[in-house]
């Protein structure tokens, strides 16, 4: 590799170089000029101090006007061949840096500064393509950001607009008095109420997912007894799953298991994965929960023997709307448990995956806590 010189050695030699350069000069022309005068009987060395030896007057005065002309010619050339070197030295990288930052000012993000300088000028040149890297992951980012916001948009809307024509048709129904029959005016109010219910789910959800993805958020870390947590979960959701005639299976420790963690968010992962394994999956399905401590990690599993995940999905099934079912139209949920699993899981420094699970279940979602990382991100 080759070595990188300092810009301020550089000069510094040939600063050095020019002078010894200058000195030869003047030495290899004094040397002629002395040749010369002891040619014609005089003494170049005394020439400007002895006397004019006669008829020698013009030549001397001659002779000593040239090698004054010459002396100050050299050093002025001297001068400027040592300025043009440094001014191109310094120059060069200048103007290249220039072109780089006209560049990325006109939105060309990918520029890269390549050429070889200094140290000084070097360092800059790094910082530069460095900087063009930084805004070039930022604009990528901003615009995923941008993309996923606009999808957001589009999927609210279309998640809204079915309850949103329900409860108007019906309610419109209502108004004009074309319900007559009080049976019927009840299964209407019904239908209003369940889709509101579905619009508020959404919204909150919309305003959970939001809220985890701001980078103001703080978690509200604290020592957590996972397995109670688990236990309330479940105990929570006991009437669903009992309505659902689902078989549900514990398997979690006889001693606690502490994690510094938010009780509230991990509560609401936790609650978020049960929820879809108890609407998604048919009456008298199966569904597991259990809780490994191992020594990296804490894992939280949550399986169910229903239909598999469509591989067409799998690779994104915890971004914001996409739902395991083959028609989200014709689904009940909103396409953002699971964004919400995965944004509490971010904040706690740990991931959520899905895999497929040992007989009798068919897939298992995990919920992993790394307990090095956990620890640090709570008590930073």
């Amino acid at each position: 590799m080759k070595k990188k010189r300092s810009f301020k050695r550089v000069i510094m030699r040939r600063f050095i170089g020019y002078t010894i350069g200058i000195a030869l000069t003047l030495l290899v022309l004094e040397f002629l000029f002395s040749l010369f005068t002891l040619n014609n009987g005089m003494n170049f060395s005394e020439l400007a101090s002895s006397p004019l030896a006669e008829g020698t007057e013009t030549l001397q005065i001659t002779l000593s006007v040239i090698w004054n002309l010459i002396t100050v010619a050299i050093y002025f050339i001297g001068i400027v061949l040592f300025g043009r070197g440094i001014n191109r030295k310094i120059m060069e990288p200048v103007q290249k840096m220039e072109e780089g930052f006209k560049e990325v000012t006109a939105g060309h993000l990918d520029t890269t500064l390549d050429f070889e300088t200094e140290t000084e000028f070097g360092e800059m040149r790094d910082a530069f393509n460095f900087m063009a890297r930084k805004l070039k992951d930022s604009e990528e980012k901003r615009m995923t950001m941008e993309n996923e916001r606009m999808r957001i948009f589009s999927h609210i809307a279309h998640d809204l607009k079915t309850p949103m024509t329900t409860i108007s048709g019906y309610a419109q129904a209502l108004a004009s008095g074309m319900v007559e029959e009080p049976d019927k005016q009840r299964e209407y109010h019904l239908a209003i109420k369940a889709k509101s219910g579905q619009m508020n789910q959404l919204i909150d959800q919309l305003l959970s997912y939001s809220k985890l993805g701001t980078p103001q958020y703080r978690m509200n870390f604290a020592k957590v007894d996972l397995v109670e947590l688990l236990r309330v979960s479940c105990a929570t959701l006991f009437g669903e799953i009992e309505s659902k005639q689902m078989k549900l299976e514990l398997r979690l420790p006889d001693k606690p298991v502490f994690y510094m963690a938010d009780s509230l968010e991990t509560n609401r992962a936790i609650g978020n994965l049960l929820t879809n394994a108890i609407r998604h999956n048919p009456v008298g399905s199966l569904l597991s929960v259990g809780l490994t401590d191992e020594p990296g990690c804490i894992e939280i599993q949550i399986a169910d023997n229903g239909a598999a995940i469509p591989e067409a999905i799998a690779g994104n099934l915890f971004e914001p709307f996409v739902s395991g079912s083959d028609s989200r139209s014709t689904s009940s949920g909103t396409g953002l448990g699971l964004a919400i699993v995965k944004k509490v899981m971010e904040q706690h420094s740990g991931e959520v995956f899905v895999l497929d699970a040992p007989s009798p279940y068919t897939k298992m979602f995990v919920l992993s806590f790394p307990k090095v990382s956990g620890q640090r991100k709570a008590e930073g």
